[in-house]
């Protein structure tokens, strides 16, 4: 029987936790919830809980076959897994800097017709010469997490541009403006693309996300595919943590807002839901789990590439993705395991500069 170890942060199980515990059941294969505190090297024993009678059950479990995981975020985390990676084989692992990602993509090119083009800003007068190449720009972290700090930035007139952050609208004249860019480059390194509207018909902007997962035999699937759409037309930017709403309803979503596009638009998007997992992963040395795919499509029905993101939240697809989930750790108890460095941070930045 393969023995799956749930490895969180979180103090105490999550509904999906319960889902993969269920799930794993069902198909005969023992699962636990553990945190890193958890575990006892030298006894080789770890302080887990089973999901038994629709209750947690605390006990003492031997090591598993397979761990899967979220990622470590303090020093101390990375190197309990980092230790506990030695030895077995984890589902996640780090894509690293987003950005630097899409600059990788295009310079390989097979899927460049997708890909916004992305410009690194080092000074503020960088992004001015930008501006007047592009009308309407997006500014935002080179590594940015949850929608923060991302700016639409709009000359409306000379010497006078819009600063938008949220629902905050700001007005400033070109100096103005590039003492605000200085401000946030010092913070973190920062990159523009130029805007690009992905708009319901009734203007509110979304974007599509495409959640891809690996189950049984390690391949592929498409979970869902489902929009983001900000509850205000002010907001230039939908994300959910920015309080974005969503439909699994993607059959009325389309029809409604491309009402003679809507097939052709959801086959292109299941098309590259097919074709981009495997060619991504194709860019690591260490096989991947899931992917949150982030798209716009433009009134024209084109697809544009805004993100892609590794562990992907399962908010609107918790039960497909789990059960998806332990297809996948199954698979990969089963197979020879030789450690990886994917929990490492970072190790696109010594191949590509941002």
């Amino acid at each position: 029987m393969t023995r799956i170890g749930i490895l969180r942060l979180n103090d105490k199980p999550q509904f999906r936790d319960k889902i993969a515990c269920v799930v794993a059941a069902s198909m005969g294969i023992e699962a636990f919830f553990f945190r890193p505190q958890d575990i006892d090297f030298e006894k080789r024993m770890i302080r887990g809980m089973h999901f038994l009678d629709d209750r947690w059950h605390n006990g003492l479990c031997e090591f598993p076959d397979v761990v899967y995981n979220h990622l470590p975020l303090t020093d101390e985390q990375k190197d309990i897994f980092s230790r506990l990676a030695d030895e077995i084989p984890f589902t996640t692992h780090r894509i690293g800097n987003k950005n630097v990602v899409l600059k990788k993509l295009a310079a390989d090119g097979t899927f460049k017709q997708y890909l916004i083009p992305m410009h690194r800003i080092r000074a503020g007068k960088d992004l001015i010469a930008l501006l007047e190449r592009y009308g309407k720009i997006i500014f935002k972290p080179a590594n940015g997490k949850q929608g923060q700090r991302i700016y639409t930035i709009e000359q409306v007139g000379p010497d006078q541009y819009t600063f938008d952050y949220l629902l905050q609208s700001d007005t400033c004249s070109t100096g103005q403006l590039i003492d605000r860019i200085e401000e946030e480059i010092k913070r973190n390194p920062m990159i523009v693309q130029p805007f690009i509207a992905s708009e319901t018909i009734h203007g509110h902007s979304y974007c599509m996300r495409i959640h891809v997962a690996k189950g049984a035999n390690g391949t592929w699937k498409l979970v869902k595919f489902f929009p983001f759409v900000s509850n205000n037309k002010q907001e230039s930017v939908s994300h959910l943590s920015h309080g974005a709403f969503s439909t699994t309803r993607m059959d009325i979503f389309m029809k409604q807002n491309y009402p003679e596009q809507h097939e052709e638009i959801s086959r292109q998007i299941v098309l590259f839901a097919r074709r981009f997992p495997a060619y991504f992963e194709s860019f690591y040395d260490y096989p991947l789990d899931a992917l949150g795919i982030d798209v716009g499509i433009g009134a024209d029905g084109k697809i544009y590439l805004y993100e892609v993101n590794s562990l992907p939240g399962t908010r609107y697809v918790e039960f497909q993705a789990e059960y998806l989930a332990i297809q996948y750790c199954d698979f990969l108890a089963k197979q020879p395991y030789t450690a990886s460095n994917g929990l490492k941070a970072g190790w696109m930045k010594q191949r590509v500069r941002a």
